[in-house]
């Protein structure tokens, strides 16, 4: 029951990374950030032409010295500036208005002309929670892992009872053999599941940052969120833990009741 509660948590926290509590912002899938950019375009190898790397480097010098960090989570997203704090929202727009309230700084010569997100990560970074994260079935592991702890709660525990020889000793009678096998299928399915979505939550984070400095051709850098990885993956393991548990159970109940009857 313990596991399952733990695990229950550790997914309730990490689909609420970036939402509107600050205290979450650290929970985050994909974090998008502008990085300082060469003067001068260097060719990579394999680049056949160059002109949409120049468009893209020219857009990007409008927001030299921008500390503009964008970070998605499954519910919500944060935005980061250094005289602005960070700021979360489930609302993108919200965000969106928030920088540009912010008017281009020109300091009096055109050449310096600042605008703090030319590269839009805020709209990359929602198309990302948008189209390409998927939390429902996360949603599945937790209702199903909820269905395990209360199937759980219904075993019996230890209690003392008198032998024949009128001696108190502690017994745990066996569960239910209902009970067993419906919290054995709700953990079995739920740690499927759960696999499924922290694999492609992992994969598609680090695809997408990766992606995203490639495409910018190095002005945005891209970072898979740690904690949110590790919430993921070490809840899926608690949940394996308690399906293995289940399974072990059932086996040593029929084992020792196929020994009871001959």
């Amino acid at each position: 029951m313990l596991l399952s509660a733990i695990a229950i948590i550790l997914l309730s926290i990490l689909l609420a990374g970036c939402s509107s509590s600050n205290s979450l912002s650290n929970v985050y899938l994909l974090s998008l950030e502008y990085t300082a950019t060469e003067s001068s375009l260097p060719t990579r190898p394999g680049q056949v032409s160059s002109t949409i790397a120049h468009a893209v480097h020219n857009v990007s010098q409008a927001g030299q010295g921008t500390t503009l960090e964008v970070r998605a989570g499954y519910m919500g997203m944060c935005v980061t500036q250094r005289h602005t704090g960070r700021i979360c929202s489930s609302n993108v727009q919200v965000l969106a208005n928030l920088i540009q309230a912010q008017k281009p700084v020109n300091n009096g010569n055109a050449s310096t002309r600042f605008i703090p997100d030319p590269l839009n990560l805020i709209m990359m970074a929602d198309e990302f929670k948008e189209k390409i994260v998927f939390n429902g079935l996360i949603y599945i592991v937790v209702a199903l892992m909820f269905i395990c702890f209360l199937l759980l709660s219904t075993f019996p525990g230890w209690h003392e009872e008198v032998g024949d020889d009128g001696d108190e000793r502690q017994v745990k009678p066996f569960p239910s053999e209902a009970a067993l096998l419906a919290s054995l299928l709700a953990a079995s399915a739920s740690s499927g599941f759960g696999l499924i979505t922290i694999l492609w939550q992992h994969v598609n984070s680090s695809a997408t940052a990766t992606m995203a400095e490639i495409l910018t051709y190095g002005a945005v850098s891209g970072h898979v969120g740690g904690v949110a990885m590790t919430l993921g993956w070490l809840s899926i393991g608690l949940i394996v833990l308690v399906c293995v548990g289940l399974w072990a159970l059932k086996l040593s109940i029929s084992l020792i009741t196929s020994l009871t009857r001959e």
